[in-house]
């Protein structure tokens, strides 16, 4: 890139060409507080006392149940010429669950991420249909797997880098059960997408590009 663009903000550092593609990779790491939103959590868990009855109506055939998880992140585009560095920021889920067969749950889950330093802000947001297992019936713990669409974008006030690929999701839990119908569960999850058209500015720089997600934080399920 010419030395006019040096001291523009842009959503990834420039290393040179291959083969005429500009190497689009990651800028440096930065943290994001997350001191709010666990706060909101931990709010929760403290005005909703642990009753040891609830954890028997907690079962996997139970009906429809809503979640919504804060965490932390740490999100990377991934490519040929990419470092595939991962940045720490904000991330969560939302999601939507029901009744499927024994020990199983079927749902509809979407994770998202967001960083922002030096005039330059980058994004994942996946949405995909998910297999939730409890193994050991009952009990808390919780093994999900998903397969669906992820979207990575880059952007400053001069360009825009954005790939969209298919994107599996692996995660685990573990149900805590409150008062009344509600649930908190510390979870983690990561996500990786993969042969998806990366674009700058509309121009396309392989086809090839892709992401990595991995979450780590609290949810909040209502059932």
């Amino acid at each position: 890139m010419s030395g006019d663009r040096a001291g523009r903000p842009r959503p990834w550092p420039y290393y040179g060409d291959s083969a005429g593609w500009p190497a689009a990779v990651l800028l440096q790491r930065s943290f994001v507080p997350m001191r709010s939103p666990f706060a909101v959590l931990l709010i929760l868990v403290c005005a909703s006392p642990v009753r040891g009855e609830a954890q028997a109506t907690l079962r996997p055939g139970d009906g429809v149940a809503v979640t919504v998880g804060l965490s932390r992140g740490a999100g990377a585009l991934t490519c040929p010429f990419c470092t595939g560095k991962g940045e720490r920021g904000l991330a969560g889920m939302l999601g939507i669950d029901a009744p499927f067969r024994s020990r199983l749950r079927r749902a509809l889950e979407a994770n998202w991420w967001w960083h922002s330093s030096d005039g330059a802000s980058r994004t994942v947001l996946a949405l995909m249909p998910a297999i939730q297992l409890y193994p050991a019936g009952d009990a808390g713990f919780i093994l999900k797997a998903g397969l669906g669409i992820g979207r990575y974008a880059a952007s400053s006030d001069e360009e825009e880098l954005r790939t969209t690929a298919l994107t599996s999701m692996v995660g685990l839990g573990y149900r805590i059960p409150l008062a009344g119908r509600n649930v908190v569960v510390p979870y983690a999850s990561w996500l990786t997408g993969s042969g998806g058209a990366m674009r700058l500015n509309g121009a396309l720089v392989t086809p090839f590009g892709g992401m990595t997600l991995l979450q780590y934080g609290l949810a909040w399920t209502r059932r």
